[in-house]
């Protein structure tokens, strides 16, 4: 498993600056909301809290294979905007390359974690109690009965097969979009958008407080400039 954050296609890895940024959210997560709220202003603030109120870890998007840098960054903008906190790609032999210029900015606010095959990916979603559903025109569901009471991982295919047999074979079932013209398949980034539009119309969050407050100061962290460094300045003086 790789935690990543796109740039042009660059891998980052989970050290230096964003590893720095986790782990102070995580182990001082009062002090850093202290701190860096008063770099904030109050209408920032305002929308931090609304995007934290809304986020979902119980619904997650994969996308497995996607050569398109503008594809997966779609995919990556759509999660963003519909509160979906973490973005799975499994790179299935297709390394993963993003846009920035297409994400927006959206890359700064998810969580992106990567994976090699879909056998790894699998794994972690069974162990994390998810039920993967990949996006087929055969679904045997259609997006209006993917369940919302329990975790899902919707996965979706590259822009030309769409998702592998193994990751079908892995899954626990499949989904469909109901179409009603000539065509017969959609760009993975507007099936994304379509499935998601309809699964969290509601906007409903989901997060633990815990979850909530940690979330609430990463993103402080990535709100304000040279944060890290502010922090350890005003933190009390002290370097945790």
């Amino acid at each position: 498993m790789r935690r990543v954050l796109t740039a042009n296609g660059d891998i980052f890895r989970p050290k230096g600056p964003l590893k720095r940024e986790i782990d102070l959210a995580t182990e001082r997560t009062a002090d850093v909301i202290r701190v860096l709220g008063g770099h904030l202003s109050d209408a920032r603030r305002r929308h931090i809290d609304e995007v934290v109120a809304h986020r979902t870890r119980r619904l997650t998007v994969a996308v497995e294979g996607v050569s398109d840098p503008h594809n997966a960054a779609a995919v990556i903008r759509t999660a963003d905007a519909f509160g979906v906190q973490t973005v799975h790609v499994v790179e299935s032999g297709v390394r993963f390359v993003s846009s920035r210029k297409v994400t927006q900015s959206a890359h700064k606010w998810v969580d992106l974690v990567t994976w090699p095959a879909p056998g790894e990916f699998a794994r972690a979603m069974s162990e994390a109690g998810f039920a993967i559903l990949v996006a087929a025109a055969d679904g045997a569901l259609t997006v209006a009965d993917v369940p919302r009471d329990r975790r899902v991982a919707l996965a979706f295919g590259n822009e030309h097969e769409g998702v592998s047999a193994q990751m079908r074979g892995l899954a626990q079932g499949s989904f469909r979009v109901p179409m009603f013209g000539f065509v017969e398949s959609l760009n993975v980034s507007v099936a994304a958008g379509v499935a998601l539009a309809a699964l969290r119309a509601d906007g409903a969050g989901d997060l633990e407080p815990r979850d909530a407050e940690t979330l609430r100061a990463r993103f402080y962290l990535r709100a304000v400039k040279a944060s890290v460094e502010i922090f350890e300045r005003e933190g009390n003086g002290v370097k945790p």
